[in-house]
């Protein structure tokens, strides 16, 4: 069916409104019906189909349509996260012939990214959502991505049988959804999977300690209280999402990423069942010399002079205690033997 006119999609929560843009895209904007109603992105632009579009509605996903669609289209929202961190410490040769597994891959948006940036590499995503793990195949298929599996994790403390063993593994924006106890569990797991030599990636994960809890709340120094004084002021006082907060315990805080890590706590969890060893790796690709450059190499030009003064600081804090103290902990983590 060719769109010729702004069209719209119904669902049960709102109006999905497509509007046809020159390249053949369209512009999806969302209006729920109730103004209460908590809508992730209300807009983006997509080059899916009208039918991939409606198969995500029939999923349920209205709050999180353009949300879900932009994880997998757009480069600057998570896309670009991850090929930049991959890019930046190994070259595209080191994948030929390997096995990544994508630990908690969503809807598939990293692993298919992954995919595409390396058709020689062979993609295992792995995720306990039924209706996430729907979706990822859905636009697989619409991809003809021939190089990825998608699996179902039996449960968060465990992974599916006969995974096999892989050269990376990835999480990211997952390790700070993992409650503690699964990060102790989960990890190990994760290590054992990994071949001597090979590496486990972690990305968009909150720093635990960074003055600012950007990633639930959006409160100051939430970082540093006891959680259930954190809890108090997240469930009472958050300046994001409000209203899901608000109905949340401590768990369902956890769940939501309140408590990031750091990238000791990271190794930790790791080698917890393990007698091997481990090395945190730095980038080498690119020009950059270690995290510090890497860091500064993903900020923008604004204030320059000033972010050029904390790279040389990240230098010190991470030769010396083995961590970035930015907003977020991007780290690669290699298993020596």
């Amino acid at each position: 069916m060719t769109y010729l006119m702004t069209d719209t999609l119904l669902d049960p929560l709102g109006k999905v409104l497509l509007a046809p843009l020159p390249d053949g895209r369209f512009r999806v904007t969302l209006q729920p019906r109730n103004t209460a109603t908590f809508v992730e992105l209300r807009t983006c632009e997509t080059a899916f189909p009208v039918e991939i579009i409606q198969f995500l509605l029939q999923k349920g996903i209205f709050p999180w349509l353009c949300d879900c669609l932009a994880r997998h289209e757009d480069p600057a929202y998570v896309i670009g996260a991850i090929e930049r961190q991959v890019l930046a410490y190994f070259p595209r040769e080191a994948f030929v012939g390997k096995r990544l597994l994508d630990f908690g891959c969503g809807s598939g948006a990293s692993t298919l990214a992954l995919a595409k940036l390396f058709p020689d590499c062979e993609m295992v995503g792995v995720e306990l959502n039924d209706t996430a793990l729907d979706i990822a195949r859905r636009i697989q298929t619409f991809h003809h991505a021939a190089n990825v599996s998608f699996l179902r994790s039996p449960d968060g403390d465990s992974l599916p049988p006969g995974i096999g063993w892989f050269d990376f593994v990835m999480l990211s924006a997952v390790y700070e959804h993992l409650l503690p106890c699964e990060r102790r569990t989960v990890m190990p797991l994760l290590w054992s999977s990994v071949n001597p030599g090979g590496a486990i990636l972690i990305n968009q994960t909150p720093h635990r300690y960074f003055p600012k809890e950007s990633h639930s709340t959006g409160l100051w120094f939430l970082n540093y209280m006891p959680d259930w004084l954190a809890c108090y002021m997240a469930t009472n006082h958050s300046r994001y999402n409000f209203d899901e907060n608000r109905r949340r315990d401590w768990k369902g805080h956890l769940r939501g990423g309140i408590r990031g890590g750091t990238e000791r706590r990271m190794l930790r969890d790791l080698l917890a069942n393990s007698d091997g060893d481990a090395r945190i790796l730095q980038p080498n690709q690119g020009g950059l010399r270690d995290r510090a450059d890497y860091w500064l190499s993903g900020t923008s030009s604004a204030h320059r002079g000033v972010k050029r003064a904390l790279t040389s600081l990240f230098r010190v804090t991470d030769r010396l205690l083995a961590t970035i103290p930015a907003s977020h902990v991007d780290v690669v983590i290699q298993r020596v033997r």
